[in-house]
């Protein structure tokens, strides 16, 4: 992580969050899986944090399908090897997530995050490995 000796001192903030897409491990194409512009922000002190992420698009009344354009969650956080993000949830949007270990790869630049989750299979693209890109701008 850049800016940090110890990987930690550069995280503490408040974020804006500037872009998520999906990348594609099979073909490398990028999806802005919440359109060009999301609306959301990650709030990271101490050993804690939450984020949450939507869709500037969201308009629909169906919870389901708003259910869809959403990502929230919070817990407490280590520092692994100065740039794997671990968080142990006890709040998400989605409840499979409470309890769990979500690992991220973070890099911190000046006043910009980069956030990046391990090559997974993709519940919006079944078969496939994807992983999330996020960045972010400290407020």
């Amino acid at each position: 992580m850049s800016n940090s000796a110890s990987g930690r001192g550069a995280l503490p903030g408040w974020w804006k969050i500037t872009s998520f897409h999906v990348e594609l491990e099979d073909t490398g194409e990028c999806l802005d899986a919440y359109g060009v512009d999301p609306l959301g922000h990650i709030v990271i002190i101490d050993d804690r944090m939450m984020s949450i992420l939507t869709s500037r698009e969201r308009t629909d009344t169906d919870a389901a399908a708003l259910f869809e354009t959403m990502i929230a969650y919070s817990g407490s956080f280590r520092i692994e090897d100065d740039a794997r993000l671990v968080i142990k949830v006890d709040a998400a949007w989605h409840p499979a997530w409470v309890g769990s270990e979500q690992v991220r790869y973070v890099n911190v630049d000046g006043d910009t995050l980069s956030i990046t989750t391990a090559w997974q299979t993709h519940p919006k693209f079944p078969g496939r490995t994807a992983r999330g890109v996020l960045t972010a701008r400290r407020l």
